[in-house]
């Protein structure tokens, strides 16, 4: 499988990397920069990948890849995954998928109408941990409360306290804690136990406005869970599962989800079942597989959740991007 990288940021970086040391039969054509053609001519040198591009609009007539993938700024991913599409392009873009529910329904039309592939790049739900995981709730349900905690303290963080703003903090570019690193965990959480009949956010406001923290809390009928992300302060990461007849435990990042420790009738087994290095290597395998086997409706089932996800995500967030004081809540 053939594949343009859109972007030179660390995503990118950290995905070419991937491709070119551990993931088998898959192939870099081309990169792309709008605004830092020098380093896309690093990365390209480094990685002996033939062709750069400044002009996505010529790179989406030239290039011959069977994907392009794109891995810009969040407020971004909408406007170059919909001239993909337009030009016939099969997509895998970097999450969060779009920053608007209108945006991801309609992506999701415009691919599904064309008969192309979208895929949207959420590393755990493809590793083989997150399947152990969901095959083991029935082992110690019922299940009543999770808890996610996904806190780094970001290095852009004290230019951002001096007023300089990087993406990751401009509401603008799609930045905060929910959109960079919640996303995880509120994909896990979907991931095991579905939609949630009600939602709210709790964020902790920066100087512009932005979450440099927050909660979100996912209610179920018979379960609670809440999803904690920090760029703003550091704590152990960590997603606990809590059931009656016992408890699934990741002690890492939900975007890691490199090991699993379950508890059940007094006894504590760990297990790794993940087979790469690469946090990446799953999702992009998984990828190649479904587009080589033309498994189209798998394709529209990982569609069809990255919409939901927009929608539980995208409701509260707006109404807190509009200054709404306190909670903000979403009955789904």
């Amino acid at each position: 499988m053939r594949i343009s990288i859109i972007g030179t940021g660390m995503i990118a970086t950290e995905v070419i990397t991937m491709l070119k040391t551990e993931a088998k039969g898959l192939e870099i054509t081309s990169i792309f920069s709008h605004s830092n053609r020098e380093k896309a001519q690093t990365l390209a040198k480094l990685n002996h990948i033939e062709r750069i591009y400044t002009d996505y609009a010529q790179l989406l007539k030239e290039d011959d890849a069977d994907f392009v993938y794109i891995a810009l700024v969040n407020s971004a991913h909408y406007k170059f995954v919909r001239k993909a599409l337009e030009a016939g392009r099969n997509v895998i873009v970097e999450k969060p998928f779009t920053m608007t529910v209108a945006e991801a329904e309609e992506l999701a039309a415009m691919a599904v109408e064309r008969k192309l592939y979208l895929f949207e790049a959420i590393s755990p739900l493809h590793m083989p941990n997150f399947r152990l995981v969901k095959e083991s709730l029935t082992r110690i349900a019922p299940v009543h409360f999770v808890q996610c905690n996904f806190s780094q303290y970001s290095s852009r963080y004290e230019q951002y306290l001096q007023n300089d703003i990087a993406p990751a903090f401009s509401p603008e570019l799609g930045g905060g804690a929910l959109n960079d690193l919640n996303v995880y965990n509120i994909n896990i959480v979907i991931g095991l136990f579905g939609r949630p009949t009600a939602t709210q956010y709790f964020p902790n406001r920066g100087h512009n406005g932005i979450d440099t923290s927050g909660v979100m809390v996912l209610s179920y009928p018979t379960m609670t869970a809440t999803c904690t992300a920090a760029k703003d302060s550091s704590s152990p990461s960590f997603i606990i599962i809590q059931g009656e007849k016992g408890w699934i435990r990741i002690p890492t990042t939900a975007n890691e989800f490199s090991s699993v420790e379950i508890m059940e009738q007094g006894r504590l087994t760990s297990y790794q079942r993940n087979a790469y290095e690469s946090r990446l290597t799953h999702e992009f395998m998984d990828f190649k597989d479904v587009w080589e086997r033309k498994d189209y409706g798998q394709m529209e089932a990982w569609l069809g959740n990255s919409v939901e996800i927009a929608r539980i995500m995208r409701s509260p967030l707006q109404a807190f991007r509009s200054n709404q004081v306190g909670p903000v809540q979403d009955i789904c």
